[in-house]
């Protein structure tokens, strides 16, 4: 593995997204049609150590745990037959959660960066190119200790920490630290941390095809939904994430739901919904989550739902109880 800023052999995956759409006229129909040779013939990057490989998702985004699988074996594979960095550019919409499986899954293999655009090829703001320069160069500097990156907008995050703040806006992703973890500033790399050992799951699992919802409350909530499972249901749920309202309050009445489900062996993992900060909020009432895991409900403090599903996810295909995403 080269060191630090040296000249590195890359692999850039392209799996669609608004980095990859075109029209073919003036008001027209947008739509995939840029691949990663593409992509890469639009930058000023010399391209001798960039090499191309196009996964595009049927739909334009991942629809399934398979294809996410599909993307892991890619990066794996690449990184067995000596590729020494990966770069994926993928849509936004679903940016964070596949980066963030693919750092749980390959993590420390070899510097692996996703990258996006919120404007369109045809677009007179087109942030794709410069998105992807971007990502090169991170991909290109940094040791693959700092996990599975994204760059978008000149800034760095971590794949667990970003989510996409915003639908339109070309600044549309933050962190739940609230601040990016880096820049590229021109040719320069700004770092602000240093590599943090999170419990990665570091594994593939065989299969993702779980069901596993996410139940987002709200004052007052009484879980209807929840009556459902295992009454009227097609098929059982797998597992259950709870977005909490703030620092881990549920509803009296959505507790009694959620604690049935829990006690019949059902994986129940507690997230808050709010975009920043812990779960389980020390400045409580003592035993203020004392009920929540007596009913074996883990309560994830670092991730986001969706990522916490994903995690849930993970740990079912490996066969494996939900632990807390923790340094």
């Amino acid at each position: 593995m080269p060191q630090a800023g040296s000249r590195r052999e890359l692999l850039l995956i392209a799996t669609g997204g608004t980095i990859s759409q075109v029209r073919t006229e003036p008001g027209g129909e947008s739509r995939p049609g840029l691949s990663a040779a593409d992509l890469l013939a639009r930058t000023t990057i010399e391209t001798g150590h960039l090499h191309c490989l196009d996964l595009p998702y049927p739909d334009g985004v991942i629809s399934s745990g398979a294809e996410l699988l599909r993307l892991a074996r890619a990066i794996e594979r690449a990184a067995k037959e000596g590729v020494d960095g990966v770069v994926v550019t993928h849509g936004t919409d679903a940016l964070e959660e596949v980066a963030y499986g693919i750092d749980e899954m390959l993590s420390g293999t070899v510097p692996i960066v996703f990258t996006g655009a919120m404007r369109p090829s045809w677009a007179a703001d087109y942030d794709g190119i410069q998105n992807l320069e971007n990502a090169v160069r991170v991909a290109s500097y940094l040791l693959p200790e700092y996990g599975t990156l994204v760059t978008l907008h000149g800034h760095i995050f971590e794949a667990w920490s970003v989510y996409k703040s915003d639908t339109v806006a070309l600044d549309a992703f933050t962190a739940r630290r609230g601040a990016p973890s880096g820049r590229v500033n021109g040719q320069r790399i700004e770092l602000g941390w240093q590599p943090t050992r999170w419990n990665r799951l570091g594994r593939q699992p065989q299969a993702m095809s779980y069901s596993v919802p996410i139940l987002t409350l709200g004052v007052g909530d009484d879980a209807a939904l929840l009556k459902l499972v295992g009454e009227r249901a097609e098929r059982s749920i797998d597992g259950l994430v709870v977005a909490s309202m703030g620092a881990g309050s549920i509803p009296p009445t959505a507790l009694v739901q959620i604690r049935r489900l829990a006690d019949t062996g059902l994986p129940v993992v507690c997230c808050s919904s709010a975009p920043s900060g812990p779960t389980a909020a020390g400045q409580y009432y003592p035993g203020a989550y004392d009920e929540l895991m007596a009913a074996g409900i883990r309560i994830e403090n670092h991730l986001s739902p969706r990522k916490a599903r994903l995690r849930l996810m993970l740990s079912l295909g490996l066969d494996i109880p939900y632990q807390p995403f923790a340094g």
